[in-house]
């Protein structure tokens, strides 16, 4: 699909079509890897992992009920919930906080609980507090019923230190990215970065009351980070899920346009920011309505029906 057809269904109202079959693909792509898993045997573990907004999160839910329709049941475990906290936050050489560290996630704990629920025991449900920086526990507790998986997702996820002394056959690993095919112009298609940033800088807005330029701050570090924690592994993932949806740069422009203005006004004319301030003035914008509340672009703008 090209943008120019992109914004025509938009103009004509008949983007709705276009956002029932990017969902209908990916929801099919998810039935068919929780086939695929609930076949495998001796599979216990499912371990979800990607980029920065990549859409690990709904994916992993969205996943999870796919298996549940075979009869299977579910605990999620997000690394994000075992993030040791600012006070024990691994430092790059700069003594700056580094949170692409593998060591960022509390190894430790993450283990003691995975072999409490695949023992059989319950454990208390973890929150981290990404505002104040600080992990919490919950009183609520959880268990993992006989022949069920669990699935853990986070960035790290692939990483083998997390899952160390569970046996390979017992993993079931996938990589979420999403891999854009909209034609701006002339077969220029946007990067997989670039979408992953944009939608990160929506999400930090939203959930993390974060100032845009920090984001585009951050940037660079997390994709440095990235480069070092995360993709050395995706060459191992049993399955990778494209995350991307063709009509999610029209639903983005709402919220992101005026947050990258306010970036460029403060930071002056970031390649990054410009380049992509150009992108979304060529991008006519459409309004969420018709976007499912268990989408994956919700986890960006708000408004889902899963519970995060």
């Amino acid at each position: 699909m090209t943008l120019e057809e992109l914004n025509e269904a938009v103009l004509e109202g008949t983007v709705k079509d276009i956002i029932r079959v990017s969902e209908a693909r990916q929801c099919k792509m998810l039935s068919k890897m929780a086939d695929d898993i609930c076949s495998r045997k001796g599979a216990q573990i499912i371990l979800i992992a990607g980029g920065s907004s990549a859409g690990k999160t709904t994916t992993a839910k969205r996943l999870a009920t796919q298996i549940m329709v075979n009869d299977r049941t579910v605990v999620h475990l997000s690394t994000d919930d075992y993030f040791v906290g600012d006070a024990r936050n691994p430092r790059d050489e700069n003594g700056e906080l580094d949170y692409e560290h593998v060591e960022c996630v509390d190894i430790k704990k993450l283990a003691e609980d995975v072999n409490a629920l695949m023992s059989g025991e319950s454990v208390r449900e973890r929150r981290f507090d990404f505002v104040r920086h600080e992990p919490y526990e919950l009183e609520r507790t959880f268990s993992l019923p006989k022949g069920g998986f669990v699935i853990i997702e986070g960035i790290h996820a692939l990483n083998p230190r997390l899952t160390e002394g569970i046996p390979d056959d017992a993993k079931y690993r996938v990589f979420v990215e999403p891999q854009p095919t909209l034609d701006v112009f002339a077969g220029i298609v946007p990067k997989s970065t670039d979408v992953r940033f944009l939608r990160r800088m929506v999400r930090d807005n939203q959930f993390r009351k974060m100032n845009p330029a920090t984001t585009v701050g951050i940037w660079p570090k997390v994709l440095a980070g990235e480069d070092k924690w995360i993709n050395p592994f995706r060459e191992n993932a049993d399955a990778t899920f494209d995350s991307y949806l063709e009509y999610e740069i029209a639903v983005l422009k709402p919220y992101v346009g005026g947050l990258l203005e306010r970036a460029r006004l403060e930071l002056g004319p970031v390649p990054l920011v410009v380049n992509m301030i150009r992108l979304m003035a060529l991008v006519v914008a459409t309004f969420p309505d018709a976007v499912p509340g268990d989408s994956i672009i919700r986890e960006t703008i708000g408004g889902s029906q899963l519970e995060y």
